[in-house]
């Protein structure tokens, strides 16, 4: 007779439970995507209620029409994605230029400079405000779009992630690549950087995600509203002295959404791939 196999019953609850907890957070997480939904085609007076109401009535389109009777709304959308392109550009490239320093390069202070790195990495992004503020002050980079891209040309953190993709490479790509005669350039270029798609498409959804939805950084260093990106924009367009409309800003952050879950789904297999592989080795 064969024998039936066992399960393990301890072990399908805590799979059970985990999976549960998992759905629970995942609602969570997406119910103000959910709701914001039905609240753009509704009017404020019916969005705010409470308990939330979620069919709408009246339909309305009107907060999508006076998205587009904005004159500058376009233009906001240029300016977030030149900002967003030249952020994700600059770590692509300076990013993944450091990350393979510090993985494959030995020079002096290379363990010091990297745990500085990490330090730097703990301290929270709102402290540097004032000290980048003055920075850009005496370039006279202030209500410059491409001043504020500046500074978002290369992230710790993705400086982190790529040095730990790096980190996994066998070493004999790279040994077998020095003896055919390849400098550290050309070995970064011709092997290093095609080898890193997946590291580099996660940099690249990260950056996007951090510079397509940016409202502190452009509230500090854009001043005149042709230069705003897209959410500072819609604060702009319907944040009145005494009351904000919401309902049109609900309906442009819809929009906004929208390259969002593009790039996602475009670059979902690099992102998850990334993710799984820096974190197997420090």
């Amino acid at each position: 007779m064969t024998s039936r196999p066992r399960f393990n019953t301890r072990k399908i609850f805590w799979l059970a439970l985990t999976l549960v907890v998992l759905n629970v957070f995942a609602i969570i997480y997406l119910l103000p995507f959910l709701r914001s939904i039905p609240a753009s085609v509704m009017t404020w007076e019916q969005a705010r209620k409470f308990p939330p109401e979620w069919i709408p009535n009246p339909f309305t389109t009107l907060n999508f029409e006076k998205l587009f009777m904005i004159s500058l709304f376009f233009r906001w959308v240029l300016n977030s994605a030149i900002y967003a392109g030249i952020v994700i550009a600059g770590n692509v490239l300076f990013a993944t230029m450091a990350g393979y320093a510090f993985a494959r390069m030995r020079f002096p202070g290379n363990d010091a400079l990297f745990s500085a790195l990490l330090a730097l990495m703990m301290i929270p992004g709102f402290v540097m405000l004032v000290p980048n503020y003055i920075i850009m002050y005496r370039l006279n980079l202030v209500d410059n779009l491409y001043g504020l891209a500046f500074l978002g040309l290369v992230s710790t953190s993705s400086v982190f992630l790529m040095r730990q993709y790096f980190v996994t490479f066998p070493r004999d790509i790279f040994e077998a690549a020095r003896l055919d005669g390849c400098s550290h350039i050309k070995t970064f270029f011709y092997i290093a950087f095609p080898l890193a798609k997946p590291a580099i498409g996660a940099v690249a959804v990260y950056m996007f995600l951090g510079a397509w939805n940016a409202f502190l950084g452009p509230l500090i260093f854009l001043r005149s509203p042709e230069n705003y990106t897209l959410p500072l924009g819609l604060h702009y367009a319907f944040a009145r002295q005494w009351y904000v409309e919401y309902t049109p800003i609900i309906a442009g952050s819809l929009l906004a959404t929208l390259p969002i879950i593009v790039l996602f789904v475009a670059l979902n297999k690099y992102l998850i791939r990334g993710i799984v592989i820096t974190g197997g080795k420090g």
